[in-house]
């Protein structure tokens, strides 16, 4: 790899990682699932709940959840409708994700189960995976996003990325994503788990804290990514210096970036 020097690449990367962890403001609180903090939410948030759910108590800056495991998930579920209904939410996707003491580094065992489009609202732990494929000369193969995702839409992507639905593992939603989202059949190609790595930032739908496993995978000259979901507009295969002037002109997602930054470095190996 001679396109780029290997110090401006970390260098870019330092950049990413200072900021991937920001400190929730005076304005978000913790929030409790019986005795296990989960996540954080808005102060004001925190009040509406407590005033119209009474499985919901506000004490001294924390809000509480109070439910037996039997009625966990179908609290949940009421209230993930009531912040819809609201209009406190957005892009909706019907799509159960696993709830995680806050600081859980894997996505079982779980606490319960809540829709994935309230986790940021509440600050939740989710769960993702980003794969790289590159090939011997080392390009890296990346998508970009349709206009109609409802987050980052048309920004460049890992070729294939996604988040652990309830009950998944890391390995199962890499299995599943690489085929949904390049065509790639599970054990065609060998895949190195590079890293992992936290996020834990302000986004335009409240708060992601998000743990991310990170694979490259070796594929010949003659791969060619094959959408299958509709969530991909279009594959490019770059060389690190292509992407990297992309991500320096802001056209990767944030997490994407530092993904595949991690990607580039290993390859330098």
């Amino acid at each position: 790899m001679v396109d780029i020097r290997v110090e401006e690449i970390k260098g870019l990367q330092a950049s990413f990682r200072s900021r991937i962890q920001e400190t929730p403001s005076s304005t978000r609180i913790p929030l409790w699932i019986n005795q296990t903090e989960v996540g954080h939410l808005d102060k004001d948030l925190a009040k509406l709940f407590s005033d119209s759910f009474r499985f919901f108590s506000l004490e001294k800056d924390a809000l509480f959840f109070t439910s037996s495991t039997d009625q966990l998930n179908q609290r949940l579920a009421v209230v993930s409708q009531f912040l819809k209904q609201n209009g406190l939410v957005f892009a909706w996707r019907d799509e159960l994700l696993p709830i995680v003491p806050l600081g859980s580094q894997e996505p079982i065992p779980s606490l319960g189960m809540i829709e994935r489009a309230v986790c940021r609202t509440l600050g939740l732990t989710t769960f993702a995976v980003h794969l790289n494929p590159h090939t011997l000369d080392g390009k890296i193969w990346v998508a970009q996003r349709s206009q109609k995702k409802a987050i980052n839409p048309g920004k460049w992507d890992n070729c294939a990325a996604g988040t652990l639905s309830y009950g998944e593992t890391f390995d199962l939603t890499m299995d599943r994503e690489a085929f949904e989202e390049a065509g790639i059949h599970p054990g065609s190609y060998p895949r190195t788990l590079t890293e992992y790595f936290t996020l834990s930032r302000k986004v335009p739908e409240g708060w992601m804290i998000e743990r991310t496993a990170v694979y490259t995978a070796t594929v010949p000259n003659s791969f060619y990514p094959k959408n299958q979901d509709g969530e991909v507009s279009d594959f490019k295969l770059l060389t690190p210096k292509e992407i990297i002037n992309l991500i320096k002109n802001d056209q990767f997602t944030f997490e994407s970036a530092v993904s595949v930054l991690s990607a580039i470095i290993a390859l330098q190996h």
